[in-house]
């Protein structure tokens, strides 16, 4: 049996843009994809902290530095300014579920990180 599991939080982002007219997405910088793991067009589920929404994207590059960007009917949920969380999850199985430590990374008002550990309580 494999069990699913948060892999990765991406917290304190700031929205850049929000974009009706593109086809949908998450657009994140270089910088939080690979300090995340993140596979370009993974699943990630959003969190909006300035009015509750929560979404389902997949992650794209953005063009520019510290530039986040939700995209597509998304838009209609979430606005420049905006604090979310980002959050991915990963299949384990139950042995390897015992062990794992999902990984948090903390982001300036810049988009740009602070700080990664492992997530715990």
């Amino acid at each position: 049996m494999h069990i699913q599991l948060l892999r990765v939080k991406l917290q304190q982002v700031i929205v850049s843009e929000s974009s009706r007219s593109y086809p949908g997405s998450i657009a994140l910088p270089d910088e939080l994809i690979e300090a995340a793991g993140l596979k370009l067009f993974e699943q990630v589920h959003v969190n909006n902290l300035s009015n509750g929404s929560r979404i389902v994207t997949y992650v794209v590059r953005s063009k520019k530095e510290g530039f986040v960007s939700l995209n597509g009917a998304a838009s209609w949920l979430f606005n420049k300014g905006d604090q979310i969380h980002i959050l991915a999850y990963g299949y384990f199985n139950e042995e390897d579920a015992e062990r794992f430590e999902p990984k948090i990374i903390y982001t300036n008002e810049h988009n740009r990180v602070v700080e990664a550990k492992v997530y715990a309580f």
